[in-house]
């Protein structure tokens, strides 16, 4: 009986033992959760700048494709790749024996024109037969002037050869690519596409900045010159132009870059990470080992900071990682801070 008493008593002690451990178990690990680790950035005050993004890629202020309007045989390319030739320059020569025929209608209506003229100024021939006379030589005129234009490519204005994209004895055709290539270096453009809620931010004279990877460290300065009046009926967007200085050729002619175009300048923003703000309008400020609730204002965002108007200041430290699921007045164990 006394031995059966001992070992009740001893199972009892060991179950009040379990359950006073259980309970300190549980303590700490309630304290464990209560230390949420955070990482700090401090509020910064800074200069922030409003910009709409673009890609693209670059072309000559003017740039164009040379080609004939007529089907024909290349009989010689007289440029090369990054050659630069005067405006009137001959670029190509197309096989001539359509210009031959032409040339040939042409000086017989020529002719016939000008005998036509003699003789009804002397008026020995009917207003009609001078009329039908004039409009057979005009006709000529105009069609051995096509014919000349389109065997004889010359440059419309001063530039570089930048692409040359077909050999001598080549075959052409309308709808081909061009024969030739040419642009002015010295001051190119990017053709932008705009969307709707851009257009309206945006206007001729804003600066822009460029950048790409040929030139990674470079930032090139531009400006936005052309803005459509009106958006393309079909895609529902703007176009546009941002023009940039190009002294001694640097840029490539076809790089891909980047801009931005600076639409406001906010001076002296206060600014903190994106992720420090929680629902839209809550930031965790921390001080003195724990974090304070604060109902903030914001302005302008970016893809990683955003601009707060009310509810801080410069200097103070919110919590940029591990905010969700704070409380006002909870502990936390800082593992981290930007910043001071």
């Amino acid at each position: 009986m006394t031995r059966k008493i001992f070992f009740a008593l001893v199972i009892a002690m060991a179950t009040i033992g379990l359950i006073g451990c259980g309970k300190d178990q549980s303590e700490k690990v309630g304290f464990i959760r209560e230390r949420v680790s955070v990482v700090l950035h401090e509020v910064e005050q800074t200069d922030l700048e409003e910009t709409v993004k673009f890609t693209g890629r670059l072309e000559g202020e003017m740039d164009i494709m040379v080609f004939p309007q007529m089907p024909g045989t290349i009989e010689r390319i007289f440029v090369d790749v990054g050659e630069k030739v005067p405006q009137g320059r001959l670029l190509v020569r197309m096989k001539g024996e359509t210009l031959q025929q032409a040339q040939a209608q042409f000086e017989a209506a020529e002719q016939t024109y000008e005998r036509m003229k003699s003789l009804y100024e002397d008026s020995l021939i009917a207003p009609q037969s001078y009329d039908q006379a004039r409009a057979g030589y005009l006709a000529a005129k105009a069609g051995y002037h096509q014919v000349l234009d389109n065997t004889e490519l010359r440059a419309p204005f001063a530039g570089t050869i930048v692409g040359k994209y077909f050999n001598e004895h080549d075959v052409y055709a309308p709808g081909m690519r061009g024969i030739v290539r040419l642009a002015t270096t010295e001051r190119l453009k990017l053709p932008v596409t705009i969307a709707a809620k851009d257009f309206r931010r945006l206007s001729p004279g804003m600066s822009a900045r460029i950048t790409c990877e040929v030139f990674p460290d470079t930032t090139f300065d531009g400006k936005l010159d052309h803005l459509s009046p009106g958006a393309d009926p079909i895609t529902g967007l703007f176009s546009g132009d941002i023009i940039l200085e190009n002294k001694g050729g640097r840029l490539p002619v076809g790089v891909f870059v980047e801009a931005e175009v600076i639409v406001n300048v906010i001076d002296n923003a206060l600014v903190v990470p994106r992720t420090s703000i929680v629902a839209d309008s809550i930031a965790f400020v921390f001080s003195g080992g724990k974090v304070e609730r604060r109902v903030v204002e914001t302005g302008l965002m970016t893809s990683r900071i955003v601009q707060l108007t009310s509810g801080v200041k410069a200097g103070e430290m919110v919590v940029s990682r591990g905010a969700v699921g704070l409380r006002d007045g909870l502990e936390v164990h800082v593992a981290g801070e930007v910043g001071k």
